[in-house]
């Protein structure tokens, strides 16, 4: 009889976690469609990481809208996207939230006033936003805020001394004051990717790793496309480098990167590791 009780509670909890990541599968399906990802954070867990910063930049708030419509998402980036103030109001429904990433958009104060209620917030990336002091009423009731980034931002000294009297055990980035760096800082050491020549198979799927950035130098006498491998295996298009040109683009540790002709003819890919890298199109393609 225990075994059997124990037995229709496993089911029942197995059933329950289920339902909680795919019961709005018409949500998952249209953030995908969007270029955007949902994962499980862990197996058997139903907590969700929602990635709008690689597939979906230009159409962020129409993803935010469907992301709203999830449970227990507890990580969500929107990190250089095309995300607004007014789309920042789908963060009211999403109050399991721990990490928020919003480096390098256009929010601005305004826009901030929806993560008021978002109490469970440890990490905030405010980097290159256009926020200022007005935030800072926004966040002092953030009472689990662990670390928060205001790194090229329009906040004082005298608001961040306002945001470390309401929170003493926050920790808060700023940045580098460069007018007192004597010395130029050490250039980033990057690792150079493997070129592997494009063969009669199709280049292998992303797989999912840590956020790193890769810079791309065109060597080649030939304009050429950049193509991501998606974890599905579908290609999609993030730009064209000139020859001699190069490009910084931020993406995961483990993803395939396709290079192509301008008529989409595959030269040869490259497969990130985890760290920052450097990843050189061969002059004789």
């Amino acid at each position: 009889m225990k075994t059997t009780v124990r037995m229709l509670g496993l089911f029942f909890l197995l059933g329950h976690l289920e339902y909680k990541i795919h019961g709005n599968v018409e949500a998952v399906h249209s953030i995908k469609k969007l270029g955007g990802l949902v994962l499980g954070v862990a197996q058997n867990n139903a907590e969700l990481e929602v990635d709008l910063h690689l597939g979906a930049k230009e159409k962020a708030d129409e993803a935010l809208a469907h992301v709203a419509r999830l449970q227990d998402v507890v990580s969500l980036h929107l990190g250089a996207t095309r995300v607004t103030d007014a789309g920042l109001v789908h963060l009211k429904n999403l109050r399991e939230l721990r990490r928020l990433h919003l480096e390098q958009t256009a929010v601005s104060d305004m826009g901030l006033m929806n993560i008021r209620g978002l109490v469970k917030l440890e990490y905030l990336n405010l980097y290159g936003t256009k926020i200022s002091d007005k935030s800072i009423e926004h966040m002092k009731g953030l009472k689990g805020l662990k670390h928060l980034y205001l790194w090229q931002t329009k906040v004082t000294d005298e608001g961040v001394k306002q945001l470390e009297e309401a929170l003493p055990l926050l920790q808060i980035e700023r940045g580098a004051d460069l007018t007192k760096i004597a010395q130029p800082l050490p250039p980033v050491k990057r690792v150079d990717l493997k070129w592997i020549v494009a063969g009669k198979t199709m280049s292998p799927k992303s797989l999912y790793g840590t956020n790193i950035s890769v810079i791309f130098e065109n060597k080649s006498k030939k304009r050429i496309k950049l193509f991501w491998v998606s974890y599905e295996g579908d290609l999609k298009l993030y730009g064209e480098i000139a020859a001699g040109r190069t490009r910084d683009q931020n993406t995961y540790g483990s993803n395939t990167w396709l290079i192509c002709d301008e008529k989409e003819k595959p030269f040869g890919y490259f497969i990130t590791g985890q760290k920052d890298a450097r990843a050189l199109i061969p002059s004789g393609i």
